[in-house]
């Protein structure tokens, strides 16, 4: 029996991660136990979810994912490679895990694994910065240059291409060769619609952004795209008023926060140095919303994922440093009978702290009751993107869902 992890955002869970679930099974057995290291409200591409973490948790158990655990904040809304270091991180430290198992465009774990050995060479990471400090490749994204310096130093017979999905992967295997983790990387090719697709294409396997997309439109026609046992999960949330969450909600706060904030105070914050914060703080004096923030905060130079990250590090306050020091703690979602047994095993061999209830809070070391305050400081504020808002104590009360068995 082997026990998978997967990291995640099921933001929202849709068909291609039950997809991914059930190919798991199928090459591994059925009795293979599936953890989930899930981002909280706040996620990779800077974006806040669509829905609540707990109801995402719950969706995912009830699709067949035996123990949700979560990727705390800012960890969940970092670069790939600081959001990769940390899931595997939690994964390696929780001492049950067998296989990383993640979707990939390439679907060849060989391949893949050559390319992350090979650009975790210094050789490649200088050339890397040296080209990205050109002022001709100033309109090349960060994926491209990369592209180049791999080419120009091993030539283009790995196949690779840096799509999203590639690059996570990528990443998740360097992550686990750097901590000489036992865990071993799997891949699932990765079907339907492309990960960044934002329109609903024919098929049944449709990318979250396009599902997103059309739930925050009101168009709840894209259930369909949603596994049967997950559709009860969203309705019940759209009932209570907690979907679909916007980060269009924060506006005022968000505006006003880099209206108000000193001129000095961005070289401070991660992801927003680089004069990225002077531009924010610029572009909110005419910006109206998040989107047209980041709209007039674009350059060649930055994506409108490292601006929305820059975004949210600085109205949080996070420094590198909080992203660069590895999660001392993760904290149960969801966990079904599987996932009980394996929570057994988790708190006989985890190096990390695993909080199951709100009062698991006051053992934690003082590094990981740091990093549990900025998280639940950002829970807080997520929370108000809901429809209906509520209190900002409301992940502070938290308690795992336990599906029946």
């Amino acid at each position: 029996m082997k026990t998978v992890a997967i990291i995640c955002e099921y933001n929202p869970f849709h068909n291609g991660h039950k997809h991914h679930i059930d190919q798991i099974r199928r090459e591994l057995g059925e009795d293979t136990r599936i953890i989930a290291i899930m981002s909280g409200g706040f996620t990779q591409r800077g974006e806040s979810a669509v829905m609540d973490k707990g109801d995402r948790a719950r969706a995912a158990v009830e699709c067949g994912v035996n123990l949700v655990l979560e990727l705390p904040f800012p960890y969940s809304a970092s670069s790939a490679e600081l959001f990769a270091r940390a899931g595997v991180s939690i994964a390696d430290s929780i001492g049950i895990v067998d296989l990383i198992s993640f979707g990939s465009e390439s679907g060849d774990i060989s391949a893949l694994t050559e390319y992350a050995t090979l650009t975790a060479s210094d050789e490649y990471e200088e050339l890397v910065a040296e080209l990205l400090d050109r002022p001709e490749n100033a309109a090349l994204g960060y994926p491209c240059v990369c592209e180049i310096a791999f080419n120009r130093l091993y030539g283009e017979k790995n196949g690779i291409t840096l799509t999203p999905n590639n690059i996570l992967a990528i990443e998740y295997i360097k992550a686990l060769k750097s901590f000489n983790s036992k865990i071993k990387p799997h891949t699932v090719l990765r079907e339907g619609a492309a990960f960044n697709e934002d329109e609903v294409v024919a098929g049944s396997l449709q990318s979250a952004s396009a599902i997103r997309k059309e739930l925050l439109s009101g168009n709840i026609s894209v259930l369909e795209y949603i596994p049967d046992e997950a559709k009860p999960v969203v309705l019940d949330a759209i009932r209570r008023g907690a979907f679909p969450c916007d980060m269009e909600r924060l506006a005022p706060a968000v505006l006003s926060f880099f209206r108000l904030s000193p001129s000095d105070a961005g070289e401070n914050f991660h992801d927003a140095k680089g004069g990225l914060y002077n531009r924010l703080k610029s572009a909110s004096l005419e910006a109206d919303n998040i989107s047209a923030l980041v709209r007039l905060s674009e350059t060649k130079k930055f994506t409108n994922a490292r601006i929305l990250r820059a975004v949210w590090c600085s109205f949080f306050g996070v420094t590198s440093s909080d992203v660069r020091t590895l999660p001392e703690y993760t904290q149960i979602l969801a966990l079904d009978g599987i996932g009980r047994a394996c929570l057994k095993e988790i708190r006989e061999q985890s190096r990390i702290s695993v909080l199951t209830k709100p009062t698991d809070t006051f053992g934690l070391s003082d590094t990981a009751r740091g990093q549990k305050a900025l998280s639940d400081r950002a829970d807080s504020i997520f929370h108000l993107t809901r429809p209906r808002p509520v209190s900002g104590a409301y992940s502070l009360t938290y308690t795992p869902f336990v599906k029946k068995d």
